[in-house]
């Protein structure tokens, strides 16, 4: 680089050589009038008109038309640059659109900037087709606010943790948190932030990288079942727990149809703290041989989970339901989604909860 590095960056951002020769002279002089950047630049007062428009269109400087004559300002540096920013996020969003990869999306991805982590965690919001875990500092709820109501009004089921020092006040300031997740979390400390989609996608990194002052932090995007079954694990285990819940749904009307068993078995705890007990017809696989079994109406006896209310998991991520046929009872857990049950005999194809 050249002993000018501003007119270079200047340049790469399409800024003329006089253009850059006016923006420099509202920059010495704070403020000026029109005729006053002519004389600095050394231009036409008439092309100084055509300048400062073209620099205000790209948030650079802001036009005083209040005063007479009208006067120029240059825009605070960190206006200037988010303005810049601004730019930059939508040609990687451009670029993104049309690129093709030739093997599809990557299944690994380190992103180092805010935007684009945040990119990362909407889309697969929006790509949501049955579950999210939302995991992110509070101050970014705003940001997720719009894409966490159409995932739900969709029919994804959605678990929220709000994390930071305002958790608490952002929870409270929800009118109606219900429109955004089925079961609502806080806790003030600062983990490391999880997106995870249908046990397949997602964003996991640092709580810095979406709050604060972002420095070196990092996060990783992925779409791999094995990495999002590591990443629920390490959830599950060490963060989720530490959350006091501030809000859950209603349970879904019986009888209810699930192709997802951990929604299921969240909706049948609801179920019982309410009361009720609760028979399911059940399409299951065999996890040793793949055959496939039915069973109609059989009780369900205990509920094995620790997502919502007392814990009665004997590992952090056991989340099954517990069935008895003949007097004889048998787990059933979640398949279709990242790492097939390794415990239960059956992985749970359809479910179908109703009162008894």
């Amino acid at each position: 680089m050249s002993g000018d590095p501003l007119r270079e960056h200047l340049m790469t951002f399409g800024l003329s050589s006089t253009e850059i020769d006016v923006y420099r002279a509202i920059l010495r002089a704070g403020a000026a009038t029109t005729g006053e950047l002519a004389e600095a630049a050394g231009v036409s007062q008439g092309y100084v008109y055509e300048v400062v428009e073209t620099l205000a269109e790209r948030d650079f400087v802001a036009i005083d038309e209040s005063s007479s004559p009208t006067t120029i300002r240059a825009r605070e540096p960190e206006a200037a640059i988010e303005g810049l920013t601004s730019r930059i996020d939508e040609l990687e969003s451009a670029i993104e659109s049309e690129y093709a990869g030739g093997a599809g999306q990557a299944e690994f991805e380190i992103v180092h900037s805010r935007a684009t982590v945040r990119r990362r965690a909407r889309s697969a919001i929006e790509a949501a087709a049955r579950e999210a875990f939302v995991v992110v500092p509070a101050s970014e709820f705003e940001h997720l606010a719009g894409v966490l109501a159409s995932a739900v009004d969709r029919g994804v089921f959605v678990y929220c943790l709000l994390l930071g020092p305002d958790a608490v006040d952002v929870a409270d300031e929800l009118e109606e948190p219900g429109r955004y997740a089925h079961v609502l979390r806080v806790w003030a400390a600062t983990p490391p932030v999880f997106v995870l989609v249908d046990e397949q996608t997602g964003v996991m990194g640092s709580y810095e990288v979406l709050s604060g002052r972002h420095g070196a932090e990092y996060a990783l995007a992925f779409s791999q079942p094995e990495v999002a079954s590591g990443f629920y694990g390490n959830l599950i285990s060490n963060v989720w727990p530490m959350g006091e819940t501030v809000f859950r749904s209603e349970p879904d009307p019986l009888p209810a149809r699930y192709d997802h068993l951990r929604t299921a078995v969240t909706n049948a705890v609801f179920h019982r703290e309410a009361g009720r007990d609760l028979a399911a017809d059940l399409v299951v696989e065999r996890t040793d041989s793949g055959d496939r079994e039915t069973f109609e109406a059989v009780p369900i006896v205990d509920i094995r989970q620790s997502l919502v209310g007392e814990s009665t998991a004997e590992f952090p991520m056991e989340n099954s339901l517990v069935f008895e046929v003949d007097g004889t009872r048998y787990s059933v857990g979640n398949g279709g989604g990242g790492i097939d049950p390794f415990l239960e005999p059956y992985a749970a194809r359809e479910v179908w909860l109703r009162e008894r």
